[in-house]
């Protein structure tokens, strides 16, 4: 749901930043906690309803999220461990995030958005989990529609626009929605793939 040429340019900006950290010798794994910081932060401000400053600090994270993997490829640290640790502090990172929001509508109380809440972190987790067990199965998984970088940018410019309004509340929503949808994009993907190759194997 982000333009490609949006995603690369972005991309782009970064691989100076990840040279810089590789001739500082920043190891990645640095770079991945930190990001899980902000996400510990980001929950911990919209536990508050700081919804603004919760909103950059998603963004900011994203920007390390991303960061860990270009200073890994430029100063050759990149690593099968690597890629597993920065998975799993992501998934916790986004835990946080929605932790966070969790805890404010149960305060406030909304109990219509804590569920639709529960659909968004249900749905992020599912996503990674299927591109993960594909990948288990030795079959990629591009595809869908509602990736982390799309999260990630929904929740941040979302809370940071609009803070604790409505229409925040229908971003939430909106993530629920295609987050779900990316999990049957993605099933329905790898159930071809792997169709197809059992065909041509018999």
């Amino acid at each position: 749901m982000l333009p490609r040429k949006l995603k690369e340019w972005f991309r782009g900006l970064l691989r100076p930043v990840g040279s810089v950290c590789s001739r500082l010798g920043i190891h990645p794994h640095v770079l991945t906690v930190i990001g899980l910081a902000f996400g510990v932060a980001a929950g911990g401000l919209f536990s508050l309803g700081l919804f603004r400053w919760a909103g950059l600090c998603v963004l900011v994270g994203g920007i390390f999220d991303m960061l860990d993997g270009h200073t890994a490829r430029i100063s050759g640290k990149k690593s099968s461990f690597g890629a597993l640790f920065d998975s799993t502090v992501d998934r916790y990172a986004e835990i946080f995030v929605f932790t966070g929001l969790t805890v404010h509508y149960l305060n406030n109380p909304h109990p219509a958005v804590v569920v639709v809440i529960m659909a968004a972190i249900g749905g992020s987790l599912m996503v990674s989990y299927v591109k993960a067990r594909a990948e288990g199965l030795g079959t990629d998984c591009p595809v869908g529609l509602m990736q982390r970088p799309e999260r990630i940018v929904y929740i941040g410019v979302g809370a940071m626009v609009f803070g604790q309004t409505v229409i925040f509340e229908i971003v939430i929503g909106l993530i629920a929605l295609v987050t779900n949808i990316t999990v049957v994009q993605r099933v329905v993907h790898v159930y071809r793939v792997l169709r197809a190759g059992q065909k041509q194997s018999e």
